[in-house]
């Protein structure tokens, strides 16, 4: 018969954390972190950056990117990426 796990042996949740910010046109930008279980995935997490026009997902940014200014959350998602 299949026991359920005792709560201490399920992960912890990270808290869901958000910000919206604008660039240097004036628009404006949600960003916000995500669990990406699927396949393709990069890394178990990504940074979501969304616009109306325009969604971007950062695979490497600092763990504690909520406290970046908003010019250093932009500096990420408009650095150039490796192919």
């Amino acid at each position: 018969m299949y026991q359920m796990p005792d709560d201490h042996a399920q992960p912890q949740e990270r808290e869901v954390q958000a910000r919206v910010l604008l660039d240097g046109q004036g628009n404006e930008w949600s960003v916000r972190e995500v669990d990406t279980p699927q396949a393709w995935a990069h890394a178990k997490r990504c940074l979501i950056f969304s616009s109306p026009s325009v969604v971007r997902r950062i695979w490497s940014y600092p763990r504690e990117w909520a406290r970046l200014t908003s010019r250093e959350l932009l500096d990420l998602v408009e650095a150039p990426t490796e192919r």
